[in-house]
This record gives structure tokens, sequence and C-alpha cells, in this order.
């Protein structure tokens, strides 16, 4: 190879250029060897444990997923007005998962009575009082209501096969939204709140969805009718992608790549939550009021 076709085929390979691809290269690689650590083990534990497990799962990413959404929304709250957020969002979710229909009305008017004593208590800067009380009240329901429905879904008939359909559905989504705009993104969705996502990631997001849950109900639910699956599946693959932007705007007004760094390669809890607070959800109540089983 003579100088000049060298420097044709490096042409563009800065120091610069090449340092980035490392470290994408090095991101890549953590995410590949967390997600082989950590998935197994949290497949095992829902497939095999009892419900009582999920539950305490569910709890403990509701813990996480609300101590970084308060950090990124009230950065400069104390600790008691972090601590009263976190520990209603986990009563709700108890009392949801567990706790009668009953219960959550009179329930959500002593949230409200909570956050007010709260703030009347501790606010030095009345301007932003109603502010803080809103994001206060909705990490509490953005987490602690909208997580808790994965508990709903495990309690149901056969409620183990759904939480497991559920969890491969979307991440199916993910996955091939990833594979499919690496590979033929050229149309941005969104890219105000998501510069990378693009319409060829969502299509590849719905189509992945159906696949794996086809496959997963022939295996697992062959009592599925096909139609209500493929509804299921599109609805869980849109709105995995919509918790996406979700997040990625909250994330984007705080001005942060990621919500935390709990998860090595992968961010924090919220950003491996994100595609569940919707979609899960949308199976319960498809699966409440269309298959009409009860508990």
């Amino acid at each position: 190879m003579n100088s000049s076709q060298f420097r044709v085929r490096n042409l563009g390979k800065t120091p610069n250029s090449l340092l980035i691809r490392s470290s994408v290269d090095e991101i890549i690689k953590r995410k590949i060897w967390t997600a082989v650590f950590l998935v197994p083990p949290v497949i095992l534990l829902i497939a095999l444990g009892p419900p009582m497990v999920l539950v305490f799962m569910v709890l403990l990413a509701t813990f996480f997923g609300l101590r970084e959404f308060y950090t990124l929304s009230l950065p400069h709250s104390n600790w008691i007005e972090r601590f009263m957020g976190i520990g209603l969002g986990l009563v709700l979710s108890v009392v949801i998962s567990y706790g009668d229909v009953k219960v959550v009305p009179p329930l959500f008017v002593l949230l409200l009575l909570f956050l007010s004593i709260l703030f009347l208590s501790t606010s030095q800067n009345l301007p932003s009082t109603i502010s803080s009380m809103g994001i206060m009240l909705l990490g509490i329901f953005y987490v602690g209501f909208l997580l808790s429905h994965v508990s709903l879904v495990r309690n149901r008939v056969g409620g183990k096969e759904w939480v497991l359909f559920l969890i491969a559905t979307v991440w199916a989504g993910d996955i091939f939204a990833f594979l499919s705009g690496s590979l033929f993104g050229r149309h941005k969705l969104y890219p105000k709140i998501s510069p990378n996502k693009t319409y060829e990631g969502l299509g590849g997001a719905i189509i992945g969805s159906i696949i794996v849950a086809l496959a997963f109900a022939l295996l697992f639910i062959p009592k599925l009718e096909i139609g209500f699956c493929v509804l299921l599946a599109v609805g869980l693959g849109l709105l995995g992608q919509l918790g996406d932007f979700t997040e990625s705007m909250l994330k984007r007004s705080a001005q942060v790549k990621d919500s935390g760094s709990l998860i090595p390669g992968h961010g924090g809890m919220l950003d491996r939550l994100d595609s569940f607070l919707f979609s899960a959800p949308f199976l319960h109540y498809s699966l409440l009021y269309f298959l009409k089983e009860t508990p």
C-alpha cells in the first residue's frame, strides 16, 4: 500500500474519532456483560419464585426509581421531602398491589394531605411551593402508581406467564428498535427529545414485539387468540417507546444523560424501567376488561 492509499483509508480516523469509537465499544461491552449477569437471575426469580418475590422486586425498583426521579426533578429539596415522597410512593405501590379498591380513593386524599402538611412545615421558598408539590406528586404517581401494575399483572390468574410475556415483549421492542434504528434509521422521530430515535426504529420495535409476543404465547399461553396477542404486542411496543421518550424528556429537562449510575453501562433504575411504566398498566387493564379474568 502506498502512502496516498494509506491516507485515503484513514481519512477521518483522527485521534478524537478513534477515542470516541473506543469509548462507545467499551460502553456496549459493559451493557452486554451487565445484562448477562443481571437478566437471567431476574427471570429465574420471576419464573420460579412466589408472587411475593416479584412484589419485593417492584418495591425495590420503586425505591430506586423515586430516588432518581427526585434527584433529577428536585435537586435542591431537603432529605425530609425526598424521604416523604419515596415513602408515600412505596405505600401507594403496596396498597395498589394488595389493597381493596375501595381503599385507593381515600389514600389519594391522604397523599395530598400529607404533602400539604409537609410543605407547610418545610417550605422556605413560597413562590416555588406549588411546582415542588406538583413534582413530588408526579413522582409518586409516575413511578409508584404506574410500576405497581406489574404486581397487579402477577396477581392475575396465570400471572407469572403474563409478567414474563410483558418483559419479553417490551424488551424485544427495545432491542429491535435499537437494531433497526442502527441499521436502517434515516428519518428522525422526535429529535428535540431523543435525537437518535427514528421512525424505522419505531417500526422495528412494533415488529419485534409482535414476533416475540406470538412466539411466547405459542409456547406458554396457547389459549391466547392470535388477534388479541397482536393487539397486545402493538400496544406494548408503542407504549414501551413512549415510556422511553417520556423519561428522555425528564432527563433533557434536568440536562443529564442518564437518570443515575446504579446499573453499569445502563444508567439508572429509571433508564431500565421507563419502557414498563405505561406498558404494564396497558397490559393489566387490557386483560382485566377484555379477558374477564379475576385473580
